[in-house]
């Protein structure tokens, strides 16, 4: 079987090697999994010797892999502290998003599933999905008192995943920074949403839109939906509509979070378009980026406005004031030190109080060739870090995963094949980062040393030379640390500015192989550099093939370390130095990865009640189920997550699972679980169903081994058939699919990849 479809097997479907510090609930597993049930059709009876082929080797990889285990330590207080920790105290570029539990990021829904092939023989309890409800959830609360139900007996809010904003109101108010994280939190959201959009349909999206009359009737906010992960609110809009009537008006209450002011927490937002005509969104105009003619990357595309000109969420109304010239009094008054804002290429932005009207006007106008730049006003969004914000050595770590503890969970079960674990080289020894008072005396003796060739290393050749002449020196600087590191760290900004990609990964790989520096931290910080300092330049100049490969162990790390939104941006950045082709599959892959890394942080930030109920109550089925559900859906941690949903309300979930950890020894049981999974998969989306799938792959693997000659044979080998060509929809499985179709080794860890590479680099030079 094609490694693409092995490494998506193992996706989603073993025990998950690190922090399990997010959740899936199970009342929104199972409403996920509780859709339409879909018509089967008839597969095809065709064997191909490929497929079989195909299959064998993907069993030999499953007995290969399954060798590999391990465990950690308790991880709930741990978890606790993950999920409490601020992500603050960086720049917008750098330290984005605190892991809060209140905030619900969203991506956008997944597509529906094409028919698939009928199964022959194996059956499941049809007990209703519903029924398996906890009746003590959240989503069950929301369903008898506030929301009617239809036909099928759901709930609105049970089936749009939103609770109404009553219900998400803090128990506590909002300090200044706390309000601060969340609004930077949301413009990154809005930022995220209005990305996917412009990367699917080409252009920015219409302020507004209108009925068949030409009346405006919904806000872009609506628009947005989709992208947000709301695509079930989304359909229950009536676009030929105004905003307040029925059954637009009754949606108010279903404000998304990325939209709510977190001064206010109602169903009105300060998140809003620059719509004067003279504007990017003014006239209701749908623009490419290419028609700005100032450059995206100079032009204001949204700004936060003062509570007084908030509007709601759903209004075709934006940011109109009646002279453009006079716009400091619309701004400000949010922020202590100014406007958070977007630049139309997706850059957050400070627009800080001193600014003149005369400079915001020429900020968001995009067709007058105004003389000003971005860099004349731009600054980056600081958010203060918590003074009880825990050190970084107490969150999660990888192998702090594998159990709970032993009040809380069963013993065990052998699950099958592991991820990629990106493991370090345990021969791997590191020098400590040379003080601050060492590296300022580096730094000036190589401003005193190289001052001539820095001053004339004035064109993009010239930089480039100088960063690898640099790079080299730095690694024969064995016995002067503080030296090599200023080196490195003149390679690094010279490989920025030189639009060399490749010369930057050498540079970082140096420097970690070497320090003891945070491998994902220090890979981040300078992709993010490189990001921002040549989004603005053509594309085409740019030696963006090496950062499109480092992305992905980046993007892998970073799920690893939950810090979902850090992948994200990091994946927005490599999508840039794809193909330009639409049909390109490694960025229609990264595209959808941006979505999943979304809704897995959603789902983080979700879990966090339902940890802490079960702690303080281990008898509590229901929250036990809900975060065991996370766990195997968002997190792959099928050996831990089964158990708890084992326990939760009856419905055909849990029946699966049961039948699950029963197990099967034989192959036409293993084909009936396989069954089981696969009816499962196709009620739900995104990761819910890629979860479910790749279950039901794992039992046909162990099946298909032992089947003779049959039509159950040739059904199973339908199934992976079809599982294998088939897209990966969560971040795990995107990410290794990604890994595959670029070429890139996961199962090394960032510092073990720098190592190989630098002692592949010495090679080189040694030849």
């Amino acid at each position: 079987m094609p490694t693409t479809r092995r490494i998506r097997h193992s996706a989603n479907m073993v025990l998950w090697w690190w922090s399990p510090d997010t959740r899936l609930g199970q009342a929104n597993s199972m409403r996920h999994l509780n859709v339409q049930r879909e018509s089967n059709v008839s597969g095809s009876t065709q064997r191909s010797t490929d497929n079989m082929s195909k299959s064998f080797r993907y069993t030999a990889l499953i007995c290969l892999l399954g060798l590999i285990q391990g465990c950690g330590e308790s991880q709930q207080d741990l978890f606790l502290k993950h999920a409490q920790r601020d992500r603050g105290g960086g720049t917008a570029n750098q330290e984005v998003a605190s892991q809060n539990a209140a905030e619900k990021p969203a991506t956008a829904a997944e597509p529906a599933a094409d028919p698939v092939v009928a199964k022959p023989r194996p059956q499941i309890v049809k007990t209703s999905v519903a029924s398996a409800l906890p009746k003590d959830t959240p989503t069950q609360e929301i369903a008898e008192s506030e929301s009617g139900k239809d036909d099928n007996g759901t709930s609105l809010a049970e089936t749009i995943g939103i609770r109404p904003i009553s219900q998400r109101q803090p128990e506590t108010e909002l300090t200044a920074d706390g309000r601060r994280r969340r609004a930077f939190e949301n413009l990154q959201r809005i930022n995220e949403a209005l990305a996917l959009y412009l990367d699917e349909k080409g252009h920015y999206p219409k302020s507004y839109t209108t009925n068949s009359g030409g009346v405006p009737t919904l806000s872009w906010r609506v628009e947005l939906l989709p992208y947000l992960g709301h695509e079930e609110l989304y359909k229950q809009f009536d676009f030929s509509r105004a905003w307040n009537m029925p059954p637009n008006k009754d949606l108010l209450q279903y404000i998304p979070d990325a939209f709510v002011s977190p001064e206010r927490f109602d169903v009105k937002t300060n998140y809003q378009l620059p719509v004067d005509s003279a504007f990017i969104f003014g006239e209701n105009r749908a623009l490419t980026p290419a028609m700005i003619d100032d450059g995206p990357e100079n032009t204001i595309m949204l700004v936060e406005v003062n509570d007084a000109h908030a509007v709601h969420w759903t209004e075709p109304k934006d940011f109109d004031p009646k002279s453009p010239m006079k716009m400091s009094p619309y701004l400000g008054k949010l922020r202590i030190d100014g406007t958070f804002a977007l630049w139309a290429n997706g850059f957050p932005v400070l627009l800080e109080q001193g600014l003149s009207d005369a400079q915001l006007f020429q900020a968001m106008t995009y067709e007058k060739s105004d003389a000003l730049r971005a860099g004349d006003i731009h600054r980056a969004i600081t958010v203060e870090q918590a003074e009880d914000d825990p050190e970084p050595e107490a969150s999660l770590a990888p192998d702090q995963v594998a159990e709970m503890a032993d009040d809380i969970i069963r013993p065990q079960v052998d699950m099958g094949i592991d991820l990629p674990l990106m493991v370090d080289d345990p021969a791997m020894t590191r020098e400590p980062v040379p003080s601050a008072i060492e590296l300022t005396a580096a730094q000036n003796k190589l401003r005193d040393i190289f001052r001539d060739k820095i001053q004339h290393a004035k064109s993009t050749d010239e930089k480039r030379k100088l960063a690898s002449e640099f790079v080299t020196l730095a690694d024969d600087m064995e016995a002067d640390p503080s030296g090599a590191f200023a080196l490195q760290q003149a390679a690094l900004r010279l490989a920025i500015e030189s639009n060399d990609g490749t010369l930057l990964i050498k540079a970082i790989d140096q420097r970690v192989a070497r320090f003891e520096v945070d491998s994902f931290r220090e890979n981040l910080k300078w992709i993010q550099a490189f990001g921002e300092e040549t989004a603005s330049r053509d594309a085409s100049i740019v030696k963006g093939d090496g950062i499109l490969k480092r992305a992905i162990p980046v993007i892998y790390t970073g799920i690893r370390e939950n810090e979902y939104m850090l992948a994200s941006s990091v994946a927005r950045i490599a999508n840039r130095f794809t193909s330009s082709n639409r049909e390109d599959k490694v960025s229609r892959l990264l595209t959808r990865l941006r979505t999943q890394l979304g809704t897995a942080k959603r789902e983080y930030d979700q879990s966090v009640d339902d940890l802490v109920r079960f702690r303080s109550n281990p008898d509590d089925v229901a929250a036990g189920a809900a975060f065991g559900s996370f766990l195997c859906f968002i997190k792959g941690d099928w050996q831990t997550g089964l158990p708890l949903v084992a326990d939760g309300t009856g419905g055909d979930l849990v029946e699966v699972v049961k039948m699950d950890l029963r197990g099967a020894s034989r192959a036409i049981d293993q084909v009936a679980l396989g069954d089981a999974w696969w009816e499962l998969s196709r009620r739900g989306s995104g990761a819910y169903r890629q979860g479910a799938e790749d279950r039901a792959v794992m039992w046909y693997s162990q099946a298909i081994v032992r089947l003779p000659e049959s039509l159950d044979r040739i059904h199973v080998e339908n199934r992976l058939k079809e599982a294998d060509e088939s897209d990966a929809r969560s971040p795990i499985a995107l990410c290794i699919q990604l890994a595959d179709e670029i070429g890139v080794d996961l199962t090394k860890s960032l510092t073990s990849i720098a190592a190989k590479g630098g002692r592949a680099a010495r090679r080189n030079d040694d030849d």
